[in-house]
């Protein structure tokens, strides 16, 4: 068996189910500048805190450290890495998502972070100076990163370490489980595309060795019941015909389920982090 081609095509193969893989370019675009401005309310930062310690202890960066952050969203990486390192370089391609990031910026006074508005998957790095710049590439839960060729393109621009975040395959969202069973009898298997045995098993048999540690993420989402049945169908329709007794099997399990007049969605996962030597 060839390893690396084998990995390489057990990744397709898990991002053919995957929903922003279906969409066009403009279409992802459109959808992280919806969901920019309220972002921050479902991303926890503990997790930002813990891996940060953790790549500064085992001395993967310090204050001379010049850092590109990829697929940037808001800035969480971005704004704890610039109070560790001497430049961030925070490159994502939603507008939405980078007005955020320097209103933020302005807000909290900080003058060590470059915008930077491009899309990682299509990027000239040569034109844009980015070959072997950096002292650290970090890429946490990046959507644009989920394949071996733009996995491989973060060693291009660094000269130094990167750094992949993803999940660790094993998370629970007991609320959706509880609804799977309700409306269709079963669990939903959910593409695991951001899963890390992909890249670390794509690295290890490319001959690098990343080193890997694992941080608890939870995120939590509330919305109101119309937001909820909004979405709850849509995560149904693809499996099952939604005739109106459907549609009120839904309903009334969220009304059913609401707790102080929202429905709350608690994701438990575990990130696994990967970290190896650009220039093995």
């Amino acid at each position: 068996m060839d390893n690396l081609n084998y990995w390489k095509d057990k990744w397709i193969e898990a991002g053919k189910n995957y929903i922003l893989n279906k969409n066009t370019t403009e279409e992802n675009i459109h959808i992280w500048n919806n969901s920019s401005n309220d972002y921050d309310d479902s991303v926890g930062s503990e997790r930002i805190d813990d891996v940060i310690e953790k790549l500064e202890s085992l001395g993967y960066i310090n204050e001379e450290s010049t850092v590109l952050d990829l697929g940037c969203g808001t800035g969480a990486y971005s704004i704890a890495l610039s109070g560790v390192c001497k430049t961030v370089d925070a490159l994502d391609y939603s507008e939405g998502m980078l007005e955020v990031l320097k209103e933020k910026i302005k807000s909290q006074g900080i003058n060590n972070i470059n915008i930077v508005k491009d899309d990682w998957s299509s990027i000239d790095l040569r034109n844009n100076n980015m070959i072997k710049k950096y002292d650290f590439v970090l890429c946490s839960l990046n959507p644009g990163c989920y394949n071996t060729d733009d996995l491989f393109k973060m060693n291009k621009v660094s000269k130094g370490y990167c750094c992949y975040i993803g999940t660790d395959g094993m998370g629970k969202n007991h609320i959706l489980d509880k609804c799977d069973y309700e409306i269709l009898g079963q669990k939903i298997d959910k593409s695991d595309i951001s899963n890390v045995i992909y890249p670390f098993n794509i690295l290890y048999f490319n001959n690098y060795r990343p080193i890997v540690f694992y941080t608890p993420c939870n995120w939590v989402y509330s919305m109101d019941k119309e937001k909820a049945v909004s979405k709850l169908i849509k995560r149904y329709k693809k499996y099952i015909n939604l005739d109106e007794k459907t549609i009120n099997k839904i309903e009334y399990f969220i009304t059913n389920n609401l707790k102080n007049n929202m429905f709350i969605e608690e994701n438990e996962n575990n990130l696994g982090v990967l970290i190896w030597d650009a220039n093995k």
